[in-house]
């Protein structure tokens, strides 16, 4: 694959205009992409009221490597690849299913990819699933009156499901880790352009769907998820942890 960077073109382009545009690109004659993949999408206002998008793709190309060794100036190159891979697995085996405390944002991605490889972890939250959440907060916006467990802060999906998050990109994540929240997040129905867009939102009404599609996932792999539950102190036997308490 080749990445073209800097490519403009008024926001009103089509598909096929953006094609071309990379196709003339790239030194050569005659030079047909076969495949094309946004990477970035940003907006340029600086001329208003005219705007233009600026991308950065991937391409895929015949004669990959004769194209690149034309290239001059620094906005052809070959394209990275930074597909995220799930750490080796130890050797020893477990004597019990891992716990993962915490439902928001590194509880949630770490229970799904625990149990995509076949962990089955049980999960404990606090706070409530983000129906109920959702229930709870509104209950707080209308009356004032507050769930210390559930509500803005806490519960199912963490403080980000309500707006108070937004996605961080990590466009320096040397190991795709990104790229792979991003790809879960419209695996489970979040819109695809979030994989490219500048500064990727999903909104709250629709956040709340994706996470609901992730518990199910988590459920489906073998997981168990417990809301409404705390852990209060970790036992600890001969320096080591026995278990948790609730």
């Amino acid at each position: 694959m080749i990445r073209i960077s800097q490519l403009k073109l008024p926001v009103t382009h089509t598909p096929e205009e953006l094609k071309k545009k990379a196709e003339k690109a790239l030194p050569g004659r005659h030079v047909m992409i076969r495949s094309l993949r946004i990477v970035r999408q940003s907006l340029d206002a600086r001329r208003k009221p005219e705007l233009f998008y600026v991308y950065t793709i991937d391409v895929e190309v015949e004669n990959e490597k004769q194209i690149l060794k034309q290239v001059k100036g620094n906005t052809i190159s070959p394209a990275p690849q930074k597909n995220y891979r799930f750490p080796a697995s130890g050797t020893e085996m477990l004597s019990h299913r891992p716990v993962v405390v915490g439902c928001g944002p590194a509880g949630l991605f770490c229970a799904y990819e625990l149990a995509l490889h076949g962990y089955r972890p049980v999960v404990i939250e606090q706070g409530a699933p983000v129906e109920e959440r959702q229930k709870d907060v509104e209950a707080f916006w209308t009356s004032g009156r507050l769930d210390p467990y559930s509500n803005v802060q806490f519960g199912e999906g963490g403080a980000g499901t309500f707006s108070d998050g937004k996605l961080n990109t990590l466009v320096k994540d040397p190991v795709g880790r990104n790229q792979e929240v991003l790809r879960l997040f419209v695996e489970h129905g979040a819109p695809e352009d979030i994989l490219y867009v500048n500064k990727p939102h999903i909104g709250t009404d629709l956040l709340m769907s994706v996470i609901r599609n992730m518990r199910e996932s988590i459920l489906r792999a073998g997981g168990n998820i417990y809301f409404y539950t705390c852990m209060t102190e970790i036992d600890i036997k001969d320096g080591r942890v026995s278990g948790i308490i609730i």
